[in-house]
């Protein structure tokens, strides 16, 4: 049976919104959030100028979204934007040196997260949990083209409809006025 509480999508998303909340707390004093921690970290991690699109597909990050936090990271100095010769509508970001500096600062905290989250996993255990992760973030892809293609829908209801369920103008012509009485 079903069981919200226990579903996937539920119990990854808690963990993520817990972990993500804690790491906001630190990062926070060096005038970060959650979003520009993962930028500078995929920026860091790729070791090379970055298109917002690829930037986005790393982070999840909605590319509108992304545009405006980058927007704020180049100002801040922890990151450039630029266009190349060879296409003046792509933009690509890479880190400066101090942004390079706070990822190799922030980076290892983020693993000291991830190491007191695995606890007593054995560090074959947590590697297969990481690849059962991604696998699983794989398969969504046939769950997009069902949706994409109009094969998943919320079943219709099997109760009987009935007056209480009509919205208030179909009711509205369908009862009897109503008398107005004066109260003595």
């Amino acid at each position: 049976m079903y069981r919200f509480s226990n579903s996937l999508p539920y119990l990854l998303a808690r963990l993520g919104v817990r972990m993500g909340d804690l790491f906001t707390r630190v990062i926070r004093h060096e005038k970060l959030t959650l979003p520009m921690y993962r930028v500078l970290a995929a920026l860091s991690e790729v070791g090379r100028p970055l298109r917002l699109g690829e930037i986005a597909e790393l982070t999840s990050a909605d590319v509108s979204t992304l545009s405006r936090i980058v927007a704020e990271m180049s100002r801040a100095g922890l990151l450039t934007r630029d266009r190349p010769e060879n296409d003046q509508r792509s933009l690509q970001v890479v880190l400066t040196p101090k942004g390079t500096e706070l990822a190799g600062r922030l980076m290892p905290l983020a693993a000291y997260y991830e190491e007191v989250v695995t606890g007593s996993m054995s560090a074959k255990e947590a590697a297969e949990l990481k690849r059962v992760l991604v696998e699983l973030y794989h398969n969504i892809d046939r769950l997009e083209q069902e949706v994409e293609a109009g094969q998943i829908k919320v079943p219709p209801s099997s109760r009987p409809k009935d007056v209480r369920d009509e919205q208030p103008e179909a009711r509205a012509r369908t009862s009897k006025p109503r008398l107005k009485t004066s109260r003595k």
